[in-house]
């Protein structure tokens, strides 16, 4: 196989070689009588990508430089991260390169890219083959009953509204609006999740043919990838699919040079699962609130309480209640009889004291004493430390 690429149409197999590098790690190589084809797969085997370059994009193709004994064209696959490396920055190639040239010999094993620059600067890059079989898919895109075909930047728009760490997206097809929104797994915390949901109208799209209402989930990483690559050829998508399970393909075409297809699997998003997280998300925020609303009743039932116990304590403050007794209910003669014993009994008390000679000492609080004495309570403390300085010295030497 030998070809060339003319300047502008370097760039876009540039961008081509951009796009791939996001759905796989390798890159298949395949040339036919008319054109030549690009395929990769991604390591999950998820999301499959084909392009393909027709006679007219290129200035001289020969499928066949090579001659073989079965007359076919040349097969190879080569690591992506190589191809990467020739065109590292596409969108100022077109700028750069004045001419392309692609060989495929297999008898030196090797996948030649030449740049023909400006000035006469000549860039040779030689990339191994690592195996001589290509890769294929099998999908239906003729059939599907579901066919929408929009602008890329319709859906750009809309998906810029994502987080980036959303890794799927549902489009659910209805028969007059498309909803898109971010896949939430069912044992994610809600709460630590934003969901965003985008309504597009039928009215919106070039477009729009719904056979049967379906959703379907597929991949945003991939799905990302297709819209950047339909934005730098600025070149409508079309979106063909049938059921949830079956692949979903987005078709990117020029009617003459270029037709892409990705093809993503598609998976159907548990609404189920989704619509009981919701109650039970829902549920635990009426028990939050709640347990919210006990607590502030048993607060103000404990605020109300200690302002009873206060108000006891301030009524007992005393050590002792004096109570008195009306004196029309007993008997008058026992009343001066009782108010005689008392005094005596006090007198009694204070002469006693007063001719004890140990004289008890007065109560004496703890909380008071470590109060007083703080330092000397701490693990810390060392006698020594303290400076002794007498302030008041002893008024007899005895």
């Amino acid at each position: 196989m030998k070809c060339h690429v003319p300047g502008p149409n370097v760039k876009v197999l540039g961008r081509t070689i951009h796009a791939l590098a996001r759905f796989g790690d390798e890159l298949y190589l395949e040339s036919l009588a008319d054109c030549i084809l690009l395929r990769t797969l991604n390591a999950s085997e998820s999301a499959y990508a084909m392009l393909k370059f027709n006679r007219n994009f290129f200035s001289y193709f020969n499928y066949n430089y090579y001659a073989t004994e079965d007359n076919e064209g040349l097969k190879c696959k080569i690591s992506m991260k190589s191809a990467l490396n020739c065109f590292k920055s596409p969108a100022h190639m077109d700028k750069q390169v004045e001419n392309l040239e692609i060989k495929l010999d297999p008898e030196q094993c090797k996948l030649i890219f030449q740049f023909k620059c400006k000035h006469g600067i000549v860039k040779t890059h030689f990339i191994s083959i690592l195996d001589s079989k290509v890769m294929d898919a099998v999908y239906t895109k003729d059939l599907v009953p579901n066919r929408i075909t929009s602008s890329q930047r319709i859906l750009s728009e809309a998906i810029g509204n994502f987080q980036n760490s959303d890794d799927q997206v549902t489009l659910e097809a209805l028969s007059q609006t498309i909803l898109l929104r971010n896949y939430i797994d069912s044992n994610a915390d809600l709460s630590k999740i934003i969901r965003t949901q985008i309504n597009i109208r039928s009215v919106e799209f070039d477009s729009y043919i719904i056979g049967s209402e379906t959703i379907i989930t597929f991949t945003a990483k991939e799905f990302k990838a297709l819209l950047a690559f339909a934005e730098a050829l600025s070149l409508p998508i079309q979106i063909q699919f049938e059921s949830t399970g079956k692949p979903v393909v987005f078709i990117i075409h020029n009617s003459s040079t270029i037709e892409a297809h990705f093809v993503l699997a598609t998976s159907k998003p548990d609404n189920a699962t989704q619509g009981t997280s919701t109650q039970n998300s829902s549920r635990v925020e009426k028990s939050k609130r709640k347990d919210s609303n006990l607590v502030q009743e048993s607060a103000s039932k404990k605020l109300h309480l200690d302002m009873e116990i206060s108000k006891c304590l301030d009524e007992d403050s005393h050590l002792f209640n004096f109570v008195d007794i009306p004196c029309d209910v007993v008997d008058k003669n026992n009343c001066d009889n009782i108010v005689d014993s008392e005094k005596t009994c006090v007198n009694n008390s204070v002469m006693s004291a007063m001719d004890c000679d140990n004289i008890p000492a007065s109560p004496t609080s703890k909380t008071m004493i470590k109060s007083v004495f703080k330092r000397c309570f701490e693990s810390t403390f060392d006698p020594r430390s303290i400076q002794r300085v007498v302030l008041a010295e002893n008024s007899d030497s005895e």
